[in-house]
């Protein structure tokens, strides 16, 4: 996959350095209808940068110690995006109610908040984003079983990859998918036993920039 993403970069890298001469050598002729306007890279067209708050939703899967988690759930992000040419750069945090679970016959295991803070970086082209993410993560979690139930928090990374399109110059909309990875906490309920989560995220989400 990453062969094929470079090898397509490179084309568009020597498309665009091709085009460009050739529209402005053709600007300087007389009856060229560009010859008096100026000629600007189309992927540039868009601004990325700046502060942006926005609402998601995904539905989520995984595991806790072998017992299969799912369910779907609702949060924010804010951000900060950098941009230098069509390079994108950023800050971004997450934080909202999940309802990843595991219900069995004699105990259940849920996750109820989720939350990040990542980095990000992409390369635009125009009002489209693809990116790439990765930082800390935290969840909770909660064990029950017939003699009662115990709470504790889970710490951990998350990585992942989306895209991201501009529908007007303030809002756009967001795809992406993301793999948690969190460590193993220790649930009395009532013999201990350690119990570590992974999860699985496909996210939708919109934002608003300022």
């Amino acid at each position: 996959m990453r062969k094929h993403l470079r090898s397509t970069l490179i084309c568009i890298a020597l498309s665009v350095g091709v085009l460009h001469p050739a529209k402005s050598i053709a600007a300087d002729f007389p009856n060229s209808r560009n010859s008096s306007t100026v000629y600007s890279d189309p992927r540039l067209a868009a601004n990325w940068q700046g502060l942006y708050l926005g609402v998601n939703t995904h539905y989520g899967w995984g595991k806790a110690n072998g017992a299969n988690l799912g369910g779907f759930g609702l949060g924010g992000h804010l951000g900060y995006n950098f941009q230098s040419g069509p390079g994108v750069f950023g800050a971004e945090g997450d934080f909202g109610y999940t309802g990843i679970d595991h219900r069995g016959f004699s105990e259940a295991f849920r996750q109820k908040w989720l939350g990040s803070g990542r980095l990000r970086a992409g390369y635009a082209f125009d009002r489209f984003l693809p990116f790439v993410t990765g930082g800390l993560a935290y969840t909770t979690g909660t064990m029950k079983t017939a003699t009662g139930k115990d709470d504790q928090a889970h710490f951990g990374y998350v990585i992942g990859a989306g895209v991201e399109a501009m529908l007007t110059d303030r809002v756009s909309a967001r795809v992406e998918f993301l793999h948690y990875g969190f460590g193993s906490q220790t649930y009395s309920v009532p013999a201990a036993r350690r119990t570590s989560v992974q999860n699985n995220l496909l996210r939708f989400g919109m934002s608003y920039r300022f």
